[in-house]
């Protein structure tokens, strides 16, 4: 057991065999031994849909899944084992989700050795039914039981099949380590599970359960290893709502992040996702501190109407709101903001659509995330009487997006000419020519030109000066390649950046 982990976690592990590895005798191929069963090189493929949380996990699972010999692979086709983590918060993800696995009958006819399993959101509320359903689903799981994933496959190979498992983890503290496979500078780091706010829309306390903290201090550890051993840059810090981090255990955020400012190597430090309930004005005044600390905040106001938030029991009002990002912006004016906004929320009325215009012209956010409502099981608002059309809620929606892409053209334009860090992640074609891209430090994707067609930018940092903006896209040209690391000696005061 790592020195991380305590006897709690995503899902305890029963008393059942455990991996083995050994040398096959005459070919000297490296197996691994599970109670009865020799698991030989396998394959998995996975499909993640939903948040970072999700990614987090399947991270999780494909590190696992390492100690039972499979690697991991981009193509469906080779797989030995297909898993999908899935999400039950869109109806986009969820329908994307079953179109895939109904699809994926057709590979299993062909390949009857193959494993499918399906875990997440999704697999937590309807597992039951989906092994019911579909018959070439082999099991199903639920986040808290993903730390059991080993078994759950050795099951499956064992001859046992058509199973769910969604036990809900009932330890009293939370202690993970994070598992990472992608062996990029990039990490997603849990800091606290579940969700004690019952908005009326939203499933997550339904899927992820009650709220609990992992320890300032573990997380601290946790980090200073991805980054001494892993060579880990950037972490984003995740949780249904991370504001709510370290309060049953007499913690902040505010005080994890200042902690996380130690650790010699990390360059930058994310969160997501937030409440403004609980943004505190010990956070706001980190916000102005911490060098390490991304100057974009992601807070989620879902209406600008009044009586629509408190339908939703969001527990806030617009003005108070908009008070918050005006103590953000007043203590650090670099501050970029972005939101999620649900359009159509039962009976909205043509005046509480207008107040979410209106706000959209107060607060004026980076960019927004904006859905249509959309109907979920378990919900309080699923059991109202609903009296808006989806013709109408499609319409009002085009109204939002279009409404902020005006305002955004404006918020971007104004980057012409400066000059922003970012840390490259990939690349792409334009009209026939490759560009590569990054994000800023403010969470701004900037794609520009290499010196040469022949250059890898892949996760150097480099200092790119923006040439031109849209309401959705920002092109730059590259003005220092700054290499894998920042030297200490290239360091930036950071409202420069």
């Amino acid at each position: 057991m790592s020195e991380l982990t305590s006897p709690t976690g995503l899902g305890l592990r029963d008393e059942g065999p455990r991996e083995e590895w050994f040398n096959d005798e005459q070919t000297g191929e490296r197996l691994v031994r599970m109670g009865d069963l020799v698991f030989p090189p396998r394959k998995v493929w996975i499909k993640t849909f939903g948040c970072q949380m999700n990614y987090h996990d399947s991270e999780r699972i494909l590190s696992h899944l390492k100690d039972l010999n499979f690697s991991h692979t981009e193509e469906v086709d080779d797989a030995d084992l297909v898993l999908f983590n899935t999400c039950a918060v869109r109806d986009l993800a969820n329908n994307k989700f079953y179109s895939h696995l109904g699809n994926l009958k057709h590979q299993k006819a062909k390949n009857k050795g193959l494993v499918v399993g399906v875990g997440g959101c999704v697999a937590q509320t309807e597992g039951k039914d989906l092994v019911k359903k579909f018959d070439h689903l082999d099991f199903a799981f639920g986040p808290d039981t993903i730390d059991s994933i080993n078994d759950m496959v050795f099951r499956t190979y064992a001859g046992e099949s058509k199973f769910s498992v969604n036990t809900w983890d009932r330890s009293s503290n939370f202690s993970i380590e994070t598992k990472i496979t992608h062996g990029n500078p990039q990490a997603f780091v849990n800091i606290i599970k579940g969700c004690n706010k019952y908005c009326t829309y939203c499933i997550v306390p339904y899927t992820r359960g009650k709220e609990r903290s992992r320890r300032a201090h573990e997380v601290y550890d946790d980090i200073r290893k991805l980054v001494e051993y892993s060579g880990i840059q950037e972490v984003m810090l995740l949780g249904q709502n991370v504001n709510s981090f370290g309060k049953e255990n007499g913690e902040s955020l505010a005080e994890l992040l200042m902690l996380l400012e130690k650790i010699d190597g990390l360059e930058l430090v994310r969160y997501t996702t937030s409440h403004p309930y609980d943004i505190s004005d010990e956070l706001i005044a980190v916000h102005g501190e911490a060098k390490k600390l991304s100057r974009h905040l992601h807070l989620p106001v879902q209406s600008g109407s009044a009586t629509v938030l408190q339908r939703m029991n969001r527990e806030y009002t617009p003005e108070h709101y908009l008070g918050l990002l005006e103590k953000m912006r007043a203590a650090n004016p670099n501050m970029v903001i972005s939101t999620d906004i649900i359009a159509g929320f039962v009976n909205e009325t043509d005046e509480e659509h207008k107040d979410t215009l209106k706000l959209l012209d107060a607060a004026q956010f980076d960019f927004i995330y904006s859905y249509a409502y959309s109907e979920r099981s378990k919900t309080r608002a699923s059991r109202w009487q609903d009296n808006l059309s989806d013709d109408i809620r499609g319409e009002r929606l085009r109204e939002i997006q279009a409404y902020q892409l005006q305002i955004q053209e404006k918020i971007r334009a104004k980057m012409v000419g400066n000059t922003y860090r970012v840390l490259v992640d990939g690349n792409r074609v334009f009209k026939g020519e490759k560009k590569w891209k990054g994000r800023t430090n403010c969470n701004r994707i900037i794609h520009f030109l290499p010196e040469t067609t022949e250059q890898n930018l892949q996760w150097h940092w480099v200092d790119v000066e923006v040439t031109q903006t849209t309401a959705l896209s920002c092109q730059g040209k590259m003005i220092t390649n700054i290499g894998r690391r920042i030297p200490k000696d290239l360091s930036v005061p950071y409202k420069l950046w």
